[in-house]
């Protein structure tokens, strides 16, 4: 969840219409006004996390949020206009990312420090891509060979 927050998917969700008049912390937003959600910005406000810059997956350590925080975290979107494939996109996550660590050593080329400095576009890619030496281990060329 801690890399949905700092990188989220896309900076904006999609845009939104509201269907009533209604105040937004004291703005007054009049009914049919096109309404975007900024999540970068949401997710690295400093009135609502700590150290908002800073990678510290222990912030979801406890699983979901409260009903306080939930507003404050969207990677998803949220309502009934939210990804209906939220669920499947974090399992997945999870098990793309393991399956990538048990199958393969991970190096990086050249001693230099990662620059992660956003680029510009729609998915926001970093201005230096990473570039990385990965290896098949030996165990699972093995089982690999079986097959």
């Amino acid at each position: 969840m801690e890399t949905l927050r700092l990188y989220p998917v896309v900076p904006l969700l999609i845009p939104q219409e509201s269907s009533n008049d209604c105040n937004v912390c004291g703005f007054n937003i009049p009914r049919g006004t096109m309404l975007l959600v900024n999540l970068w910005t949401l997710h690295r406000d400093p009135n609502l996390w700590i150290n908002p810059t800073w990678f510290v997956p222990e912030r979801f350590e406890e699983g979901e949020l409260g009903n306080d925080e939930i507003y404050n975290m969207l990677p998803f979107g949220i309502g009934r206009r939210s990804c209906p494939g939220s669920g499947l996109a974090k399992r997945f996550m999870g098990h793309a990312i393991g399956s990538l660590i048990q199958s393969f050593e991970w190096e990086r080329i050249g001693d230099e420090k990662i620059d992660m400095t956003d680029g510009i576009g729609l998915t926001m890619p970093k201005v230096e891509p990473l570039i990385a030496l990965c290896k098949p281990r030996q165990v699972m060329i093995k089982a690999l060979s079986n097959i």
